[in-house]
């Protein structure tokens, strides 16, 4: 069994809010993981373990990404990340709050992008310019 880092999940951006490193994918603690989101500014960043990229396929036309905080399943303070196309549902996934992270306020409303990293930064898989963030 691998042993899990004691050290929290670093991340560092440019001065146009985009992420330029994690420790993500290099962190023991992204083992347990299969995605992680992290917003800054106005940019929502996805990293995504390669091992659960299926469902990437299946997104690939979604034009709009709502993200709404909520309780789900039982759980409270969770997140559902929906990807729709022309308004129908593609991909609808749900996280709990501990893979989701702010390193800035975020504030209910329309968002500049999400950009979604597959196995490390180096791999950028797509971008979305519509993101409307909400609470349930």
């Amino acid at each position: 069994m691998k042993q899990l880092s004691l050290l929290p999940l670093m991340h560092q951006f440019d001065k146009d809010g985009f992420m330029k490193d994690t420790t993500f994918f290099e962190n023991g603690d992204s083992e347990i993981y299969d995605c992680y989101i992290v917003f800054n500014t106005k940019t929502f960043s996805m990293l995504v373990r390669e091992r659960n990229d299926k469902w990437l396929e299946d997104i690939v036309e979604a034009e709009t990404v709502i993200i709404t905080k909520g309780n789900y399943n039982g759980k409270s303070d969770c997140f559902e990340i929906m990807f729709l196309e022309e308004g129908t549902p593609l991909h609808t996934m749900i996280i709990p709050e501990e893979q989701f992270e702010f390193a800035t306020p975020l504030k209910e409303g329309r968002y500049g992008r999400l950009d979604i990293f597959l196995g490390g930064l180096y791999r950028y898989i797509n971008s979305f310019s519509e993101v409307y963030y909400r609470i349930a």
